[in-house]
This record gives C-alpha cells, sequence and structure tokens, in this order.
C-alpha cells in the first residue's frame, strides 16, 4: 500500500508539471526539475543516522562485550539513490494582484525508519508575491532552516546534527524593503515532529493547540548578509498521565540562531550558530524530559528542556569545473535548567560534546557532478547527571567517506 501510494505521488507530480494534466489557462507556465544522485558511503564503525545511513548524526558509542571487543567497532559499506529528487514548479498570471506559483517536490527517503525508498513529499506550498511582500501557505523548509545559509556538503542533509533540519506545514508572511526582510511565520509539524512519549510523534504539537511561532530579520548589503531567527514552541506530550489522570503540563521552550554569508571573488563563507531548549524536531541535540512531581497522587509532572547548542561554518571555493570545500561544526550538549525525575525523549543524552571536519572536492561537467568527502565525527560520551550535565567522557571517532555522482536536470 505505502509503495502504491509513492508511485502515485510521483506520477502525479509528473503528470501535473509536463502538461499531460489539461485545464489550465492561459498564462501559466510549468516545469520539472530534480536530480539523480548515487552515493558510495564508508564508515570506519558504526554510527548513528537515519534512512539506511545517508543521513549521518554522529558515531555509536562502544558496546563491550564479554571479551572487551567493542561491538560497534566494525566498518560499513553501503550504495544507495535514496535521496535522488522531483520537483515541479507552477507559475501563472495575478492572483488578488499578487504573482502566483505553486511548488511540489519529493525524492525516495521516506518519513521514518523502514519506510525508506518510498516516495515522500518534501515541499507542497503556494506562494503569493507582490511587490514587497509575500505570503506562503504549505510545507516548506523550517524557518530555522535558512535558504540562503546552510552548507554545500557532498553529503545528504548538509551538516546535520550541526545545522538543523525540517520541513513543515506553515504560514508565513515575509516583507522586503531596501536591504532588510522580516517574516513571521506559524507552523506545527509533519515529518519532522518532536520526540514524546509515543515516540517521534507531531500529537505533542497539536495536542498543545498551539502553532510553533518564529520571526526573522536579516539585512544583505552587496557580499554580506546577517540575520536571525527566534521562535517559541508548546508542547504537549501527555493528555492522560501515567495514573490514568487528565493533565494540561505543557513543555514550553525557546530556539534561535544567528547567522552570516560572506560572498567573495573566489569564495563564500557561511557560518550559523543555533540554540534550542527542545531540538530533537530539528534532527540536533536535546529533547526534554518530566522534572518536577507536581502531582504524586495523580502522577503529574511539569517539564524541562534538554538545552543545546551549536556552531558551525563552511567555506566554499572553485571555479565552474572544480569545487573545493570545507565544513566544521560543533555541538554542545547544555543540560536540563531543572532536575529530570521521570522519563526523558532526548537525542545524544549521553553525549557532552561533538564535532565534525569534512574537506570535500567537486568536479563538475556539464549537469553532471563528481563529489568526494571525508567526513571526521568525534563525539565525547559519558553519563549524565540528573541534570544530563555530563563531567567524564571517553572520546569515539569515525571516518567517513562519501563519493556522489549526481545529475541535475
Amino acid at each position: 500500500m505505502m509503495f502504491m501510494k509513492g508511485r502515485t505521488l510521483l506520477l502525479l507530480t509528473v503528470l501535473l508539471f509536463t502538461g499531460s494534466v489539461t485545464g489550465y489557462p492561459a498564462g501559466w507556465e510549468k516545469s520539472v526539475y530534480g536530480f539523480l544522485n548515487y552515493e558510495t558511503i564508508f564508515d570506519s564503525r558504526a554510527v548513528v543516522a537515519a534512512r539506511e545511513g545517508t543521513v549521518l548524526l554522529f558515531p555509536d558509542g562502544r558496546n563491550p562485550d564479554p571479551d572487551g571487543n567493542d561491538l560497534n567497532g566494525d566498518a560499513s559499506f553501503n550504495m544507495m539513490v535514496l535521496s535522488s529528487r522531483l520537483g515541479g514548479l507552477l507559475t501563472g498570471p495575478e492572483v488578488f494582484g499578487a504573482a502566483m506559483s505553486v511548488h511540489l517536490e519529493g525524492d525516495f527517503l521516506g518519513t521514518s525508519r523502514g519506510l525508506h525508498h518510498m516516495a515522500r513529499l518534501r515541499h507542497a506550498y503556494l506562494s503569493l508575491q507582490w511587490s514587497e511582500t509575500t505570503l506562503l501557505a504549505g510545507q516548506y523548509w523550517h524557518p530555522m532552516f535558512v535558504v540562503s545559509c546552510f552548507p554545500n556538503t557532498v553529503s545528504y542533509a548538509g551538516g546535520v546534527p550541526y545545522h538543523g533540519l525540517n520541513r513543515a506545514p506553515q504560514l508565513r508572511v515575509s516583507r522586503s524593503r531596501g536591504g532588510f526582510e522580516f517574516f513571521a511565520a506559524v507552523l506545527t509539524h509533519s515529518d519532522f515532529p518532536s520526540l514524546g512519549p509515543d515516540g517521534s510523534s507531531s500529537l505533542y504539537i497539536r495536542n498543545s493547540s498551539i502553532p510553533e511561532t518564529l520571526a526573522r530579520l536579516s539585512y544583505r548589503k552587496e557580499s554580506l548578509l546577517v540575520g536571525a531567527t527566534v521562535g517559541y514552541q508548546f508542547l504537549r506530550p501527555r493528555k492522560v498521565s501515567s495514573e490514568g489522570f487528565r493533565t494540561t503540563e505543557m513543555m514550553q521552550g525557546m530556539q534561535g540562531n544567528i547567522y552570516a554569508v560572506y560572498t567573495g571573488t573566489s569564495a563564500t563563507l557561511k557560518t550559523q550558530v543555533n540554540y534550542g531548549d527542545n531540538n530533537s524536531h530539528l534532527v540536533m541535540l536535546g529533547g526534554y524530559g518530566e522534572s518536577e512531581l507536581l502531582d504524586p497522587e495523580r502522577g503529574i509532572y511539569s517539564y524541562a528542556g534538554i538545552r543545546s547548542i551549536s556552531a558551525w561554518a563552511d567555506l566554499e571555493g572553485g571555479g565552474e569545473t572544480w569545487k573545493y570545500g570545507v565544513f566544521a561544526g560543533y555541538a554542545d550538549n547544555l543540560g536540563a535548567s531543572e532536575e529530570i525525575t521521570g522519563e526523558v525523549w532526548a537525542r545524544g543524552t549521553n553525549i557532552a560534546h561533538m564535532y565534525r571536519v569534512a574537506p570535500r572536492l567537486v568536479y563538475v561537467s556539464g549537469g553532471t557532478s563528481l563529489g568526494f568527502e571525508l567526513v571526521y565525527d568525534l563525539a565525547a560520551y559519558g553519563d549524565p547527571d540528573g541534570k544530563f550535565h555530563i563531567a567524564e567522557t571517553e572520546n569515539v571517532e569515525n571516518l567517513r567517506g562519501v563519493v556522489s555522482l549526481k545529475h541535475v536536470f
């Protein structure tokens, strides 16, 4: 059934944007785009990753057998084309006095573990653009993902988990004037929800009845772009406590980033710093847990976030044929503001900090590129205390080699 749904999605995309579906009024323009991406991946040890290892997070911790052999110490090798992509863009005459466009895009990475190779919806939105104001409605990049400032790595997912990754159903309004741009957005969760008692689920934000709210201000002048994003999120992890009583307690948390892009004559430098009280929905370190037991008889807890911060920089240069670059990222577990006394739902709770260095080289010929990247990851593992601070650590390292052959159309 899932396979049939995936094939149907791709078929409808092709029909819609190649003109096989009739009924468009005069003045509409349609285009199809995408790429086929063949990847070969080698890891020197077991890693924590998503989508058959395509989305690399960090090296898995040591797991000794009775003889002391690390069960996670073996190398692995894989080949895949899951990130191959197909999309369509439909533009037309004015609607409500604005230029209108419709965007639909998918790939084959699925929406969760075990559903790889299944077609999934990446972007699906309608945009209305006036002279200085733009309205976007549909599924698009989460505002913490800055389209003008993300790492251009060979590896899929562009610097995750140092850089956030999330697409979400949303309504956003942006306004540009001079070199400034401001936008505000409200959104819910879909393929990238927060962690919680029922695993990864959009129920927590839906049950809060409050959309996630974010805003961004950026300024561009000549070769420099700077900006900042800030947002706030309400989650209702449980509607019923472990003792069977109604609970309305919320997990509340802020998130934000600052970023800059400098475009020189021979190279481009991008950098960003991210912070969050609960970054699990951004595929980053952190999450939250049950802190104070407010009502022992009814089993009702309050919640506290396990905070994290990350910083990264990406330098890319070269010409039309040869491109080179290097990505460097660092992430730190800041722990919780209150002691976690109950359950916890978070990513990397036994990691104090981690970093990545990834040089790359790409050869481009027409619409085809051959890319090679080495990804060195180090994660400092340890035992967390009640606030998920980690003192004594042991470093675990992984070296990933990636070869990508991609054709863009």
